[in-house]
């Protein structure tokens, strides 16, 4: 008999909080698996309570409410991890329906693999009935790998949306594993999974452990996927920055790297932009990302999180 923990954080996202528990509630195929619903409030006013107190009475495993008044991502995923009590712990976002099999995918991938975390596919599709069009990728997470198969190697495009991780070897440390400094910027899981690298952790892909990801019209545009990438450029050179000691050779790479993109894909940006905007648009998005890699001092940090736009 196994037990796990399902962590969904949230703020001020009552309809999508209600689909994401829905999705965590149809879970099938879990006989043998003690299943606990955490969700961790990040709102000041704790508005999520309501939503729990009237689910939870009916439901087939216990939902138990988690209030994280303070701001901020990385304070609301601790609070999940401090409460949770399965010896795995699986995280969904709260704009984010998992399949019928998610979980029970994941814990046959991680028994199977041996695996210290696993993580499964993202598919991005709009709210409302729109069309993502060519904007899904950066929404999306998927890769050519085979089931179970180790995914070590892309620890840095991997993150904590649709993941389960064992509690007792990757989820300790004094204060939480996620790192708060990162709170509004985010990026705590990228650092948390470099971490678990450097100390020897094995990752495997989940690949039938599928989750929904239902983007808001507010996000459907390219101003804010430049924005997003600017801060995934950011954090490419904070994990290394972050290091202890802090790995100055591998910040100067990425440094380089980020001004060769700056160049390169802001002339195809001009380039192709009489002729084909989506290519440009594809373009400007590269270009943010490397200016994140040379600009990614705290000086320049935008916020997605907490007090910022939830991202």
């Amino acid at each position: 008999m196994g037990s796990v923990s399902i962590v969904i954080p949230t703020l001020n996202r009552p309809k999508a909080l209600q689909r994401a528990v829905a999705s965590a509630l149809a879970q099938t195929d879990l006989a043998d698996l003690d299943i606990e619903i955490l969700v961790v409030d990040n709102s000041a006013d704790g508005n999520a309570g309501a939503l729990v107190e009237t689910i939870a009475p009916g439901a087939n495993w216990p939902v138990r409410y988690i209030s994280m008044p303070v701001p901020g991502v990385a304070n609301a995923r601790n609070a999940g991890v401090t409460a949770a009590q399965g010896r795995w712990v699986a995280f969904l976002d709260d704009d984010e329906q998992a399949s019928e099999t998610w979980l029970s995918r994941h814990v046959e991938t991680a028994r199977r693999s041996g695996a210290s975390a696993v993580f499964g596919p993202v598919t991005a599709k709009a709210e409302g009935g729109r069309k993502i069009g060519p904007l899904a990728p950066y929404f999306s997470r998927q890769f050519d790998r085979t089931d179970g198969e180790d995914v070590t190697d892309l620890a840095p495009y991997l993150g904590t949306n649709n993941s389960m991780f064992d509690r007792e070897s990757c989820l300790q440390g004094d204060g939480g594993p996620f790192d708060t400094s990162l709170n509004e910027t985010g990026g705590e899981d990228t650092l948390l999974l470099k971490r678990l690298v450097d100390e020897g952790k094995r990752f495997a892909w989940s690949e039938k452990a599928d989750v929904t990801e239902w983007v808001p019209e507010r996000r459907l545009n390219w101003a804010y996927v430049r924005k997003r990438k600017f801060l995934s450029g950011q954090i490419r050179v904070l994990t290394h920055h972050k290091a202890q000691p802090a790995e100055w050779s591998r910040i100067a790479f990425w440094m380089c790297a980020g001004m060769a993109q700056i160049v390169l894909h802001g002339i195809a940006a001009v380039v192709t932009a009489p002729f084909d905007k989506v290519r440009s648009e594809k373009a400007r998005v590269k270009v943010r990302g490397g200016l994140g890699k040379v600009l990614w001092m705290q000086r320049f940090r935008p916020a997605l999180y907490g007090s910022g736009l939830v991202s």
